[in-house]
């Protein structure tokens, strides 16, 4: 896991986003450091950073910026998340965080650390993400617990200029939908604030697993019926490009380690 760079190439990018007018006065922002590992390398990549988090533990690191979630995609992307506190002035303390660590762990062994981390990596990049609980839908009673999202389906909508407003109201379209069918399955809707290929729209679906979710969606797919069908038909006629990934939580690679909080 290479971090030492950590928001240091996003201090050179502006804030570019419409959807930034409309946003909650006090936006709940996250970093999403992303690294890309060729196939024969994941089993190398993740015995070095789990050496890493150890050392983390080992000197007792306990700043807050240097704490994140991490899932892994099927295409081996891991997603390093880490909340950004005080909004965007929190990438200056976030960086300062992560160039500290050398003092803390030791500068030689975090260099070997860093270039053997760096060996099984074939990029990485960062983006700033906002959460928007006012586009998302959280059931009044959630089919599976919040301990239970261990699969997620990520869906990118790569915006079409000037369409953020109309994407806004879609997706207050699909909460109410959602909530007069008391579908009983949510979903997240986060903004990118900075990075590349704006304007940028990413709804994060939670599931148990892959078979879980391919079930829900057909089940509730057959609920919504065709208001649901022209709800998207409507999402893509202002999307130039559409992705979609899947990936699992990994709480052996996220630190603190819930793995070993739940151990004790």
């Amino acid at each position: 896991m290479r971090r030492t760079a950590l928001a240091l190439a996003l201090f050179a990018l502006p804030l570019v986003s419409a959807f930034a007018a409309d946003a909650p006065p006090k936006p709940d922002l996250y970093l999403v450091h992303e690294e890309v590992v060729p196939p024969g390398m994941m089993m190398r990549y993740e015995a070095v950073t789990k050496e890493m988090l150890g050392t983390f533990a080992a000197k007792n690191v306990m700043n807050p910026n240097v704490a994140f979630t991490t899932y892994m995609t099927s295409d081996m992307h891991y997603l390093y998340v880490s909340r950004l506190a005080g909004g965007l002035s929190g990438l200056d303390a976030m960086y300062n965080a992560w160039m500290s660590l050398p003092d803390t762990v030791g500068k030689e062994a975090w260099k070997d650390l860093e270039t053997r981390g760096g060996a099984t990596m074939s990029s990485y990049n960062e983006v700033v993400i906002m959460r928007r609980p006012d586009l998302s839908y959280e059931p009044a009673t959630p089919r599976i617990k919040l301990e239970e999202h261990a699969y997620y389906r990520w869906q990118f909508y790569y915006l079409q200029p000037a369409k953020e407003s109309e994407a806004e109201q879609i997706c207050r379209d699909y909460a109410a939908l959602f909530k007069s069918k008391n579908v009983p399955d949510g979903f997240t809707i986060f903004i990118a604030m900075l990075g590349q290929d704006l304007p940028l729209l990413v709804a994060a679906i939670p599931a148990k697993s892959a078979t879980d979710f391919a079930a829900t969606d057909e089940r509730n797919a057959a609920l919504l019926g065709n208001d649901l069908r022209a709800l998207q038909a409507r999402a893509l006629g202002i999307t130039r490009r559409f992705e979609t990934r899947e990936g699992w939580y990994r709480p052996d690679l996220s630190y603190p380690s819930p793995v070993k909080a739940a151990a004790k």
